[in-house]
């Protein structure tokens, strides 16, 4: 198992895991952020929740190549409709 590290201009992201992914994509999402928030209060469960507040309240999706991390950045968010892409990045070797 590999932690794969990431900075972006809005924070660095961290992933363990054994896949070789070359791009992330990094979304505002409000559902993410409000999650956020709340679990300043309450304790997270879903796996997708947990997750979204490891990343900060981003919405971040990784990919095993450049066209794959494309494609996804212009495809609906399937967790909150109503993110804006912040960017596709590489993922350091």
């Amino acid at each position: 198992m590999k932690t794969l590290t990431i900075n972006t201009p809005v924070g660095t992201f961290t992933r363990k895991t054994n896949t070789n992914y070359t791009h992330i994509v990094v979304r505002n999402s409000p559902r993410a952020m409000k999650v956020l928030e709340e679990s300043k209060t309450q304790k997270m469960h879903c796996s997708v929740d947990k997750r979204w507040v490891k990343d900060r309240g981003y919405a971040v999706t990784y990919h095993t190549s450049y066209g794959a991390a494309v494609n996804a950045a212009k495809s609906p968010y399937t967790w909150d409709g109503k993110t804006t892409v912040v960017g596709i990045y590489e993922v350091a070797a």
